[in-house]
């Protein structure tokens, strides 16, 4: 029997890795296992990050159990408690454990660490290592998986090598590996700009190329449109105001908190040439209902989401306040550096 591996929810979303590591899975190379909490975040974030529909998500994930209606484990909601790994991660370990999972596949290793994890002989790995490793065991195979994957995108087809790039977002050493597999050529690795290095070597940013539509869609699923009385919203219309200063100055002056801060806007254009915009609102600890910051990370060339953390090396900050009128105005912008309350709404320096 082939030996079990429990997928968190973060490498069923992409819908290109997903269906490579379920193909894989389908000619026994493993044996997959999730949980009706997993499927339930897959099914909840391809609606509200992936701007599928709810019953396009439902299919998605409907098939997904019927194609494997032994993966899924139950009965391990009392060794939640038990767990000593990310608490927002704990049922993903305890599902594992309960389903006698060799390794947990996620993009979010951080959350498992092995200290969490050696008392149940769990090891916790990246897709893009998971990949290479059924790549050693069974190259045969795992390229036939790829050339039939490959065969079966047809609207709108792929060639090899807008297949591997779109692959190698997501896990960039093993598309790297095969590809050059293909044309015969010695592998060559590749990575995005690392994660944090102090807890080890580098791992790829968990995200996908996808269309412009679909990248839309993301920060404003099911045809919503920005808003400025959102925080998302007005980062959005003041960064496209941004990129087209000749036709949208006023727009982007309304959507300031304090225009004359800002000049004539093009230094700070000058600043984020080079960057794209996060999808992700995060909260000011001490000020929450007033401040929010917004990330900006260093463009790929490619319209991208994300499908787990993706932890920064370096970053761009928009800062937003929330004003009288309910709009969201942005306030400022800093390089790795979060300003804080005192320092945004007193002028207090940090």
């Amino acid at each position: 029997m082939s030996f079990p591996v429990l997928l968190d929810a973060c490498v069923l979303l992409p819908y290109q890795l997903c269906d490579l590591l379920l193909r894989l899975a389908e000619t026994d190379m493993y044996r997959p296992l999730w949980s009706n909490e997993i499927l339930d975040e897959v099914e909840r974030n391809l609606v509200t990050s992936f701007g599928k529909t709810p019953q396009q998500a439902r299919r998605r994930v409907n098939q997904m159990r019927t194609a494997f209606p032994l993966a899924d484990v139950d009965n391990y909601e009392n060794l939640t408690l038990a767990m000593t790994n990310h608490p927002k991660d704990r049922h993903v370990l305890a599902a594992a454990v309960r389903g006698g999972a060799a390794v947990i596949v996620t993009a979010n290793l951080r959350d498992f660490p092995p200290t969490a994890l050696s008392r149940y002989e769990i090891e916790a790995i990246h897709p893009d290592e998971f990949l290479q490793d059924q790549l050693d065991l069974d190259p045969r195979r795992t390229r036939r998986c790829l050339t039939e994957q490959r065969a079966a995108y047809t609207r709108p087809g792929l060639s090899i090598a807008e297949f591997y790039r779109t692959l190698r977002l997501t896990v960039p050493v093993f598309a790297d590996q095969t590809e050059a597999l293909e044309d015969g050529q010695p592998a060559q690795g590749s990575y995005l700009p690392p994660a944090d290095l102090s807890d080890g070597p580098p791992t790829p940013l968990p995200l996908e190329i996808v269309s412009d539509n679909d990248a839309h869609n993301a920060f404003f699923p099911e045809g919503a449109e920005p808003d400025p009385t959102t925080p998302l919203g007005s980062a959005y219309l003041w960064w496209s105001a941004l990129l087209n200063l000749d036709k949208y100055r006023v727009a982007i002056e309304d959507l300031s908190y304090n225009p004359a801060d800002w000049g004539d806007y093009t230094s700070v254009a000058a600043e984020l040439d080079g960057w794209s915009m996060m999808q992700n609102v995060l909260y000011c600890e001490d000020a929450p209902a007033q401040i929010v910051y917004v990330k900006f990370m260093p463009d790929t060339g490619w319209s991208m989401r994300a499908f787990g953390e993706a932890p920064l090396e370096v970053a761009q900050i928009l800062t937003l306040v929330n004003c009288p009128d309910s709009w969201w105005r942005v306030w400022g912008i800093s390089k790795n550096y979060f300003p804080s309350a005192n320092r945004v709404i007193h002028g207090i320096e940090d």
